[in-house]
């Protein structure tokens, strides 16, 4: 069995072809096309030119998964289209483009799907606590053990792109220890104690999703240490510097935002050190159509 999934966030449009229950990769390619709001506002709202180029995204991806042969296609959305007041729009002009209907996804939905992706990779193992950050919300799972039994999920609103355009204005300029401090505090705030009540003992903690993987390339390891140290020497540049450093450009406006987070995720969590991997919901979901289909 072979199946597709096109997974739509805030930051880019994400696509996978995959084969059989464990999402073995046929295919995968992204677009960045940061359908979120550029500014903090109080109405979430896709802006026109966003939702074009969102729109023709997902039709192109269609029609490059539809040449790869798949049994399912499935158009997923996630957390911006949980808040966006034109959220049901933006899925018609999906379903018109494709013929097919796209599913907004519930934060229980979303973080279920993630697990299921990470737990593909043959490097991952239960106890686990998986976190998973995009650009417009924080997925966190714990996973007591191999099965579905005592698994706890929960989402939160700490995006990157939605943390940045709240606390980092300036995308540009070099982030003062003050707004960062503001952020931090914020996440902080959000997290509470419910990482220590949570991680299951003695659990492979892992992070997935685009920042983390930049920040896995920038570091020699996924460590507290290595994180916070690279979070104030990426807050201390400017926009040309991140990208010097490594940054891509699309990302180079967010990527303070999402090492705060992790910061805070290790600090919250007493977390020393974190694996990476690449797989998370369209890898979840993929494995699961297969199955279904199986």
């Amino acid at each position: 069995m072979r199946s597709a999934v096109i997974d739509i966030g805030s930051n880019s449009i994400k696509l996978l072809v995959a084969d059989g229950v464990n999402a073995t990769p046929v295919f995968e390619t992204i677009r960045e096309t940061r359908l979120s709001p550029n500014a903090e506002s109080s109405r979430e709202r896709i802006d026109d030119a966003a939702f074009s180029a969102g729109i023709n995204a997902v039709r192109e991806l269609f029609q490059t998964a539809r040449n790869h042969s798949p049994e399912k296609i499935a158009v997923v959305g996630t957390s911006l289209f949980r808040t966006a007041e034109n959220a049901a729009e933006f899925a018609r002009a999906v379903e018109s483009a494709t013929g097919t209907p796209m599913q907004i996804l519930s934060g229980k939905e979303e973080a279920a799907l993630v697990a299921a992706g990470v737990l593909t990779d043959e490097r991952i193992h239960a106890p686990c606590a998986i976190f998973d950050l995009g650009g417009g919300s924080l997925e966190f799972i714990a996973r007591p053990e191999s099965s579905d039994k005592g698994v706890f999920e929960i989402s939160w609103k700490l995006g990157a792109v939605r943390l940045s355009r709240k606390f980092f204005p300036d995308t540009k300029a070099p982030i003062s220890r003050e707004r960062l401090a503001n952020l931090q505090a914020y996440v902080r705030e959000k997290l509470g104690d419910v990482l220590l009540k949570q991680i299951p003992r003695a659990a492979q903690i892992v992070f997935c999703g685009g920042a983390a993987g930049i920040a896995e390339r920038l570091l020699p390891e996924l460590s507290s240490e290595a994180i916070e140290m690279l979070l104030h020497k990426i807050c201390a540049g400017t926009f040309a510097e991140r990208v010097a450093l490594g940054v891509p450009e699309k990302r180079a406006d967010i990527l303070p935002a999402a090492l705060a987070v992790f910061a805070e995720i290790c600090a919250a969590g007493n977390i020393s050190r974190a694996a990476y991997t690449t797989r998370n919901l369209r890898y979840g979901l993929c494995a699961q159509l297969n199955s279904a289909a199986g």
